[in-house]
């Protein structure tokens, strides 16, 4: 049975984006290691590039979002009582073939042998990994720098995050972090950073290439890991 790692890649010319402006380019990577459950892939990638007219200058969104499910999709493959995790059908005559995952799986049972690698090895696999990326710059004249791309000021707020906009007067990138619980339905751990960056901040030799062009560039990294749910065994 073949299952396809990448999923899809596109990159072409869109007619306008959500809002309807006319001139961007949208380009999207998906790629996956299957689990065993569905929904649950081992790993998961997915990254969306989109940029536009703006103004006298040009817009770029770029959005990434990459999945670790340690716990909910490869700690099932190590196989529950010593047993052997169960294999996928296929073909006429239903062959029996290990998916990805349960490869990996055996591959990492035999290495856990090891009290070394174990003691690194099992807390990883009790929890599942998100990472976020959200970057947007732009080379139009924006009246509050950085400050103006920054992204979902709502829900930054919502976490206890107040942001803040570019001061004129700072020579150094603006930055920002917060850490605490996550508040999802498992018990885990969640970080989000913010950077901001104005031309002011960019090396002479970077910025001396935007020539009279304005720049400026947010953006901001969530990392959340949850723990096992104990639940769903």
């Amino acid at each position: 049975m073949k299952l396809p790692i990448l999923s899809r890649l596109r990159a072409a010319g869109s007619k306008g984006d959500v809002a309807g402006t006319a001139g961007g380019e949208r380009y999207t990577l998906s790629a996956e290691i299957p689990g065993l459950r569905p929904g649950k892939p081992l790993w998961r990638i997915n990254v969306e590039m989109h940029s536009e007219p703006q103004g006298d200058g040009e817009r770029l969104h770029l959005r990434a979002h990459w999945q670790a499910n340690f716990a909910s999709a490869l700690a099932p493959a190590l196989g529950a009582d010593g047993e052997a995790p169960p294999v996928a059908e296929s073909g006429p005559g239903h062959s029996r073939e290990m998916l990805p995952v349960q490869r990996v799986g055996q591959w990492l049972k035999r290495r856990l042998d090891n009290p070394l690698l174990r003691a690194v090895a099992e807390p990883l696999l009790r929890h599942d990994f998100n990472s976020w990326i959200e970057l947007r710059a732009s080379t139009a004249d924006l009246a509050d720098g950085a400050g103006a791309l920054l992204p979902e000021t709502a829900r930054l707020r919502a976490l206890g995050i107040e942001p803040k906009l570019s001061d004129a007067k700072n020579d150094a990138p603006l930055t920002q972090s917060w850490a605490g619980s996550a508040m999802g339905a498992r018990p885990g751990f969640a970080q989000v950073s913010l950077l901001q960056i104005d031309k002011r901040h960019l090396p002479p030799a970077l910025a001396a290439l935007l020539g009279a062009r304005p720049f400026q560039m947010a953006a901001a990294v969530i990392n959340v890991a949850e723990e096992e749910d104990k639940t769903k065994r």
